[in-house]
């Protein structure tokens, strides 16, 4: 049985070595917006958080850490209403670049170097209450009486092992198809293609090689982003992390890899995050893409331009239908001195009506279901009615408190094959050598 300790002191060494690459490597912007945004250095770092955390006043002053880039505005706005409605506190907002974040986490676990209430990607929220970074927060959101709104699926990533709730889901979204129906059009191609075979032949057909254009683009790169966009395939090819070494799991990363051998995917994608997928499909050098709900805010906000006739439709079906779900949870950090204030505005913050006109506002879907009544456009507006169907197949990323050993064993696996180092039965079976005896220790929660 691995320690408490020994988690750690391995999380500490992970998290050191990981800052120690980017400082040395440097950092790649990326406009991603999602539950699994990694964003870069170009954000702010821990030191210059703390510095920008200032008093006002009488009040006691709470800070907030968050990785938000396209919404930042929303969650300010939420903040700026609630330093209005009271003056015992002043809620102060601030934008870390995801890896800084994550990274002070594990360092703040020793060092008490937090903030009053983190931001964390929710398949990783099981490794930092594991870390001791949040605080048991069971008693006071069970008080609420709302937390019975909430959607099991999200809420549960907030829970320990014994079930405790140490933080409270703000957004949810998952993965669907995006494609240029022109490019499809021009191809003799009426139809978004539903299934895997389907699917290959529209690639094949909307392939340009003469003007770059592929028939596909996605995020594969070399962190939690490309796994969150891996997950999908894996469990449609009727696969999941337990199964690893079977064939259909093999069978996951081998299509992938094929449309990369047959020219109908960039090999570019091993390096791209889901911004910079979007950026090609965008610039019209993909005509399908694999899309995040987050996506469509940026669309009707402009940020992002589509000069083309687009269309969502489900990803394609292998054995199964499969998305994957994203999302960010806020949790009470170790330590504050504000920890009631803390809760009291979370829980102001994930009112429905809050959630609702958040999710509205940053294109995402709510994680409670009263909240979800509140606006017609998640089911009136067809773009996110496909993405509410596709919640009816969408899996979770663990919970489980190695989640990150997990992930980085899957996309290195994807990206060994998707390079042509290894067959889909190859890098798996190495994934499974490490992924099987974390499981057998701690399995994920059913």
């Amino acid at each position: 049985m691995t320690t408490g300790w020994g988690k750690l002191a391995a999380a500490l060494t992970t998290g050191l070595l990981a800052a120690a690459v980017l400082v040395g490597c440097g950092s790649k912007s990326s406009n991603s917006s999602d539950g699994v945004t990694t964003a870069d250095s170009g954000g702010k770092s821990t030191e210059q958080a703390k510095a920008e955390t200032k008093g006002s006043g009488d009040r006691k002053e709470i800070s907030i850490w968050h990785y938000f880039e396209h919404e930042a505005a929303a969650l300010e706005k939420v903040a700026d209403k609630y330093n209005e409605l009271q003056d015992d506190v002043h809620i102060t907002c601030t934008y870390v670049s995801r890896d800084e974040l994550m990274n002070q986490y594990t360092i703040g676990a020793v060092s008490g170097e937090l903030p009053d209430i983190g931001m964390v990607d929710s398949p990783d929220m099981a490794s930092y209450i594991s870390l001791g970074v949040f605080e048991d927060i069971d008693d006071e959101l069970k008080a609420w009486g709302d937390i019975d709104q909430f959607y099991e699926g999200p809420l549960n990533s907030c829970r320990d092992s014994e079930g405790r709730l140490h933080g409270i889901p703000n957004n949810s979204n998952c993965l669907a198809l995006l494609c240029n129906m022109d490019i499809l059009n021009a191809a003799g191609i009426k139809e978004t293609p539903t299934t895997w075979d389907e699917f290959y032949e529209v690639c094949k057909a909307t392939t340009n090689p003469a003007d770059s254009v592929y028939g596909f683009a996605m995020c594969a790169v070399g962190n939690e982003e490309g796994t969150f966009q891996y997950i999908p395939w894996l469990y449609a090819a009727g696969a999941d992390v337990t199964t690893l070494t079977s064939l259909e799991a093999a069978e996951s990363l081998d299509f992938l890899a094929k449309l990369v051998n047959d020219g109908l995917m960039s090999k570019e994608v091993v390096n791209w995050g889901q911004g910079d997928a979007l950026n090609a499909f965008a610039a019209g050098k993909a005509a399908m893409l694999e899309s995040g709900t987050w996506q469509i805010a940026q669309f009707d906000s402009g940020d992002v331009k589509l000069d083309c006739n687009y269309q969502y439709a489900m990803l394609p079906k292998g054995k199964q239908n499969a998305s994957v779900i994203g999302g960010e949870n806020f949790g009470v950090c170790t330590g504050t001195e504000a920890k009631e204030e803390c809760v009291d505005f979370l829980k102001y913050m994930m009112t429905a009506e809050n959630n609702a006109d958040w999710c509205e506002i940053a294109g995402k879907l709510p994680v409670r279901g009263d909240a979800t009544k509140l606006k017609d456009f998640w089911t009136e507006d067809p773009r996110y009615a496909v993405f509410n169907e596709s919640m009816d197949y969408a899996v979770a990323r663990g919970p489980h408190e190695s989640w990150p050993t997990i992930s980085e064993a899957i996309y290195t696996a994807e990206q060994s094959v998707l390079l042509g180092e290894k067959t889909g039965t190859e890098a798996m079976a190495q994934a499974a050598g490490i992924v099987d005896p974390i499981l057998d220790e701690v399995p994920i929660a059913k």
